[in-house]
Order: C-alpha cells, then structure tokens, then sequence
C-alpha cells in the first residue's frame, strides 16, 4: 500500500519515456548541443558521417595550409619537348602534343617555345598553342629578316596562356606550326610545359 502512495505522474512518465528509449533505441536530446558542449579535439573524423560533414563554408578563409592539404591533389604538372620539327608551307602541323587526363575540372597554365633556323634570310613560320584542336588567340610569328631585326624576325619564341575551365577527362596541348612560303624554316625542340589548376 506504501507503493502507490509513492507513485507520481512524474515517476510514471519518467519510466514509461525510459522504457519507450530503451525499447527502441531512440535517444532524444532535449537541448541543442552547441559547441560549448564539445570539448576541444572531441570530434574525430571517425565521428563525421562519409566526410562530408565539413564543407568549405565552414572552414575559415585561408586558415588550411599545407599540413592540412595534400598541394599535388590541386595541380598537376605534364610537359613534352619533340625533336626538330619541319612544318610545310601554308598547312599547321603539331610539332609538340601533350595529352593529359584530368580528374577534376582544371584550368590549365601552358607555356610553348621553340627555336628558329631557316636555310636563307626571309623564311618565316607561324605557331600557336591548340587546346582540343582549337587555336588560342594570338599565335607567334618567329622568321628571319636580312639584317635579323624587326618584330619577326627572331630566333626563338615562347608562348604563355591561361585556358577557360575545361571539364574532367582526357585532353590534347599542341603546339601547331606552319611555314610561309620561302626559304626553307624549322622549328627546334618545340617544347610544351603544362600546370593544371583543380578546379574543384
């Protein structure tokens, strides 16, 4: 008889609530927890569910160095030197060609040269940096003059360019050259060097 003088509504609610947590395995937090109640170092990546539970708008700007990042995952470097390269007249051949697979969408640093010999003063040729087949804009234009001055008339070149964002997947760096009509021009040891920036 004692028994039931100390039953309350508390006590039953509170037991029936234990009975229901523990039958079904639910827990159920009352209060929010914020991060005054997560001790320092508590979290583990063990504790994040796929890892994906920090994006980058939580991390602060410029806060991740390179303790926390692994610096080859964001760029990668490809590069071809060819040997001597003997263009026809008013037709572009690639003298160099570099393919690349990219795992993420990249913009890609490209720098091209080469150097210039010709048979007799006034050959001339015209190169340019061709990404999947398409020309970028601007093209050198290395030749000889009779006195070996002016504009066009060099004996090398070098060629830098930033690409638009291309996607994943396998790509083609060329550097395409042709000769004008004229003495005989090569291109030698046409060179291309790549960085791929990720992107993602």
């Amino acid at each position: 008889m004692k028994l039931r003088h100390h039953l309350t509504y508390a006590n039953v609610t509170a037991t029936l609530a234990l009975i229901l947590a523990l039958g079904t395995g639910v827990v159920y937090a009352a209060v929010e927890i914020g991060s005054r109640e997560i001790a320092n170092n508590g979290v583990r990546t063990q504790d994040l569910k796929d890892r994906k539970a920090v994006l980058g708008e939580d991390v602060k700007k410029n806060s991740l160095g390179s303790t926390e990042i692994n610096e080859s995952s964001l760029i990668a470097l490809f590069g071809n030197q060819a040997g001597d390269c003997d263009p026809p007249n008013s037709t572009f051949i690639n003298c160099a060609t570099e393919s690349l697979d990219l795992a993420s969408r990249s913009q890609l640093l490209v720098t091209a040269t080469g150097g210039f010999s010709s048979e007799a003063d006034g050959a001339s040729a015209e190169c340019e940096v061709r990404v999947d087949g398409e020309d970028e804009s601007l093209s050198e234009v290395p030749g000889e003059n009779a006195d070996n001055t002016g504009a066009s008339a060099t004996d090398g070149f070098a060629r830098t360019l930033v690409t638009d964002e291309l996607p994943p997947g396998l790509h083609t760096v060329a550097l395409a050259c042709q000769q004008f009509g004229g003495p005989d021009a090569r291109i030698r040891r046409p060179t291309i060097a790549i960085i791929a920036l990720t992107a993602d």
